[in-house]
């Protein structure tokens, strides 16, 4: 028998939480357990909330006393700067942008390198997992497991998500706190320690390009971090010396045949600190 009473509809988008109610559930500070999709991906994801706004658009209908729940549209920015992780949970993800490429933090503390697919495959979880979960009969999960997460939902997301998680040169600089594996700036850094620690003034002194190279090549061997061209590690030592010591890099220093060399006059390596490195 169908009922004669009238469906009363309404579109929402989330609510502020009074927080007099509040109960702590997962990280997030909630009255209860997620009922919706708003509240199950807002329990997971409060900071992005707070910036892009409510995950979806829904639609909440009554009759007779039953109310079902219906995600009608989705906030792009949210999915986006979700996939950026948790920083609460140490999950984060970025896109270099000069280098086209995504990164994420690994359990070691490194970041390493991922892909779109991999984020896409990340996003459609994260849909299914939110459906699964509610799964009572009061919420419509359609949307959930088919239509958001499509492919063109999918790559919508993914080109929103290269400017919300965009980060520039300095993130993976030679001063960054950041690490990658096999970065350039791992040798930068390198070069960098050999220049403030193991490098000293003494009149008279002469420190060539070759000593300073050979000596790199060997403490990069030693942390395992491939290899350097000369020519990049010359034009990263000119600019270091350049600051720390106000030297230039001369190309008229002559050798023990008495041939021109390039060369920093009255600079030093400190042997014993290249022994022990």
């Amino acid at each position: 028998m169908v009922s004669g009473n009238p469906i009363h509809s309404a579109l929402q988008l989330n609510k502020p939480i009074n927080e007099a109610e509040q109960l702590v559930f997962g990280s997030y500070h909630i009255q209860h357990e997620p009922r919706t999709p708003n509240e199950w991906f807002t329990s997971r994801f409060p900071e992005q909330v707070k910036i892009y706004g409510t995950p979806f658009l829904e639609m909440k209908e009554t009759l007779d006393g039953f109310t079902k729940v219906t995600p009608l549209a989705m906030n792009f920015d949210f999915f986006a700067a979700a996939l950026g992780g948790s920083r609460s949970l140490n999950h984060h993800v970025i896109y270099l942008e000069h280098e086209m490429q995504w990164y994420f933090l690994d359990v070691d503390g490194i970041y390493k390198t991922t892909t779109a697919d991999k984020l896409m495959n990340l996003y459609r979880a994260l849909l299914m997992k939110c459906a699964e979960e509610l799964l009572s009969g009061s919420v419509d999960i359609f949307n959930l497991f088919w239509e958001f997460r499509s492919d063109r939902n999918c790559k919508t997301i993914i080109q929103r998500a290269k400017s919300n998680l965009a980060a520039d040169q300095s993130f993976f600089s030679p001063t960054s706190p950041h690490q990658r594996i096999r970065g350039v700036e791992l040798h930068e850094r390198l070069i960098l320690n050999l220049v403030e620690t193991m490098l000293e003034r003494s009149e008279g002194a002469c420190l060539t390009v070759t000593q300073a190279y050979d000596t790199f090549c060997k403490l990069s061997q030693q942390r395992q971090l491939g290899q350097l061209k000369r020519s990049m590690f010359k034009e990263m030592m000119k600019d270091l010396i350049r600051d720390r010591f106000d030297l230039a890099l001369r190309h008229d220093v002559p050798d023990a045949e008495n041939k021109h060399q390039q060369a920093w006059r009255g600079l030093k390596l400190m042997e014993a600190e290249v022994l022990t490195a």
